[in-house]
């Protein structure tokens, strides 16, 4: 399969945004991994609860919280980043190259239209990395506070 639409945008993306990308592809599986992770985790204590009538120890849980609150400042630190790459990248766009009699107003929108639309993207999966990472904050505190009861 041909991809060179893909292909174009890569390349003319600043290095700057490249490894912003990686960068937030990595956050974005540590993300996933650790979400699944501490969601295994309590499903297996529920478990263990409902068979054993144990409790799983206080410690093992203020663990997976400090995990998550270290996700979220991942979060907020890759959110930062990105504004940063979102700065840097505007004043590119109207360094237009060629022989112009009028101001190159179409060669400027459609490179702005374009970081734009990448820019929206990666808001939106930051808005679903959020929302995972609430819900399971929202688990462990309700698994915690029935521990407490």
């Amino acid at each position: 399969m041909d991809y060179p639409y893909l292909i174009s945008a890569w390349q003319s993306v600043s290095p700057i945004n490249k490894t912003f990308f990686l960068l937030f592809c990595g956050v974005s599986i540590y993300t996933i991994f650790l979400s699944t992770y501490v969601l295994l985790v309590l499903y297996s204590f529920k478990k263990q609860r409902v068979s054993k009538n144990a409790n799983p120890s206080r410690p093992v849980l203020d663990i997976l919280g400090k995990r998550l609150s270290n996700l979220r400042q991942l979060h907020l630190f890759a959110l930062y980043l990105f504004g940063f790459c979102i700065v840097v990248q505007i004043p590119n766009a109207f360094r237009v190259i060629g022989d112009f009699k009028a101001y190159p107003f179409h060669a400027v929108t459609s490179e702005l239209t374009f970081l734009l639309y990448c820019d929206a993207i990666i808001f939106l999966v930051f808005m679903l990395l959020h929302a995972v990472q609430w819900f399971v904050s929202a688990r462990v505190d309700t698994f915690a506070s029935m521990q407490n009861d």
